[in-house]
């Protein structure tokens, strides 16, 4: 497939019939062999993933773009695997020439250690220092930030963490201090005390998010009970909130954005911080927002006073086929923070 947003992102070529016929075939067999894991898929009793603990999951021996050589008990298959969360944006000559810098640097590293002399670290904690390669990286991304952050360079700042929750976590924890400034000389528990005495400590998500593990992240999935520092807004899911008999497309985003102002009648004094995910992760089919509809989301919520962070973390890094890093540069969304992830941590 290809990035929905616009036609102007799609292939000149659409797929052809074979192609088409290739990724229904491999679908078909997806879920064919979905159903019947307990028989054929490796079974590792004391693994938790993505599936509940015991549940046989298939094991990847190789890929090459999207077909994946899968291990299978005893025997192995080819198999197009489409989706894969978003994980992957290159494969090929041009992965191996992103990864090759990085393989160099680590046997490097290795031939030294091996040989008992100092090396260049492959992990460091902060605590200790950063990497050599940290002040490049920084650089680099600031030619790719929306232009109203870039535009700030004495105020800008990222921060680095090992995976997209994470990620998000620290977005949020860094746009709640933002959002409650303290004097220079205040002592750490007055600081405490003036954040949590203030109304605006919520933190607002669509109610078919996905931030990360249901349990002790912020998102839509509640499985041990309410959150009690999240609130949830209405968001215009297409196949999940359908269109009324007789509405017309125009008239269904009229409605949303009605109940998103009524939401925010009733929640905005207590907001700190909203969640947007420009594009939807697995929860909602990859589904894009309507360009206009989500501006026009930001424009209320920061018209209230709401810190704005674009989860990024599924669409960035170009995924989203509008020719920028952030779609929220494509789009001019003017966030006060975005987060992305996956492929630049592989």
């Amino acid at each position: 497939g290809y990035p929905s947003h616009s036609n102007a992102s799609r292939p000149q070529n659409p797929p052809s019939s074979e192609m088409r016929a290739m990724v229904r075939s491999a679908c078909a067999s997806t879920l064919g062999q979905r159903c019947c894991f307990s028989k054929r898929m490796l079974s590792v009793s004391h693994f938790a993933g993505r599936v509940p603990v015991g549940t046989p999951i298939p094991v990847t021996v190789s890929k090459k773009g999207p077909f994946h050589i899968r291990q299978e008990e005893n025997d192995t298959e080819e198999m197009m695997v489409v989706g894969a969360a978003c994980s992957e944006c290159f494969s090929g000559p041009r992965l191996a020439e992103i990864l090759q810098p990085g393989f160099d640097y680590e046997r490097e590293a290795l031939m030294n250690l091996n040989k008992g002399n100092h090396a260049a670290p492959l992990s460091i904690h902060t605590s200790a220092g950063v990497p050599q390669a940290l002040p490049e990286f920084i650089r680099t991304l600031e030619s790719a930030l929306p232009s109203h952050l870039a535009a700030a360079s004495e105020e800008w700042f990222a921060s680095l963490q090992v995976e997209g929750t994470s990620a998000v976590l620290a977005g949020i924890d860094l746009l709640l201090q933002l959002q409650h400034p303290i004097e220079e000389n205040t002592t750490p528990h007055e600081k405490q005390k003036d954040i949590f005495s203030s109304l605006r400590t919520k933190v607002a998500v669509s109610e078919f998010s996905y931030h990360g593990p249901g349990s002790s992240s912020f998102g839509s999935a509640s499985p041990l009970g309410a959150k009690p520092m999240q609130r949830t807004y209405p968001m215009p899911a297409y196949h999940k909130r359908r269109i009324e008999a007789g509405e017309s497309l125009d008239e269904f985003h009229q409605r949303m954005r009605q109940e998103y102002v009524d939401f925010l009648n009733r929640e905005a004094d207590e907001l700190g911080v909203i969640l947007f995910e420009p594009q939807s992760g697995s929860s909602l089919a990859a589904q894009p927002w309507d360009k206009e509809m989500l501006k026009e989301y930001v424009r209320l919520a920061k018209e209230r006073g709401i810190k704005v962070l674009a989860d990024e973390v599924m669409c960035g890094l170009a995924r989203h086929g509008e020719g920028d890093l952030f779609l929220s540069k494509s789009w001019d969304l003017r966030p006060d923070a975005v987060t992305f992830g996956k492929a630049v941590g592989s």
